[in-house]
C-alpha cells in the first residue's frame, strides 16, 4: 500500500447509517441464532423480519409498484403479500411461540411488512389520479397476506 493513501476523517452519512443498521440488525439475528428455538429467539427474529421486509417493501416500492404497468404490479403484489405470509408461517412453525407472541409479534409483523408502501409516502401528498393506484399497493398484499395466512394456519 501506498504512502500517500489518505483516509477520509469520516465515512458518510448514508453509509454510517448503514453500517449502524446491519450491525443492529445483524447483531439481532446472531444472538437470536445464539438463543436457540423458543419465545426469545421468535421475538428477536421477528424485529429482525420487521426493519428487513421495511426497507425491502419500500425499495418495491420505489423500485417498481409506482411505475409499472398494472398487470405486472398485481403479480408483484400477490408475490409480496405471500411471500410474507409464508415466511411468518415458517418462523412460527421453526420457534413455536406462545400464542401471545404468535399473534402480536408473528401476524402483527406480517400485518405491518405486507403493505410494501407503508410509511412511505404522506397520502396528502399523494395526487388524486394516483390514489386507486396507491390504496391497491396498500391494501392487496395484506388481503393477500390474510388469506395466505389462513391457508398456510391448516398446514402442518
Amino acid at each position: 500500500m501506498g504512502g500517500n493513501m489518505k483516509l477520509p476523517q469520516e465515512l458518510p452519512d448514508n453509509v454510517a447509517l448503514f453500517l449502524s443498521r446491519a450491525m443492529f440488525v445483524g447483531g439481532l439475528a446472531v444472538v437470536a441464532l445464539l438463543v436457540g428455538r423458543g419465545q426469545i429467539a421468535f421475538v428477536l427474529f421477528s424485529v429482525a423480519f420487521i426493519y428487513l421486509g421495511r426497507r425491502s417493501g419500500w425499495w418495491l416500492s420505489r423500485a417498481s409498484l409506482y411505475g409499472d404497468p398494472l398487470p405486472v404490479i398485481l403479480v408483484e403484489l400477490l408475490i409480496w403479500g405471500g411471500l410474507v405470509a409464508y415466511l411468518i408461517h415458517a418462523l412460527i412453525v421453526w420457534h413455536h411461540p406462545h400464542w401471545t407472541l404468535r399473534w402480536v409479534f408473528g401476524f402483527g409483523a406480517g400485518s405491518y411488512v405486507s403493505s410494501p408502501n407503508y410509511g412511505l409516502v404522506m397520502e396528502s401528498s399523494i395526487p388524486e389520479h394516483a390514489v386507486p393506484r396507491h390504496t391497491l399497493i396498500s391494501s392487496l398484499p395484506f388481503l393477500v397476506f390474510i388469506i395466505a395466512s389462513v391457508a398456510l394456519s391448516f398446514l402442518r
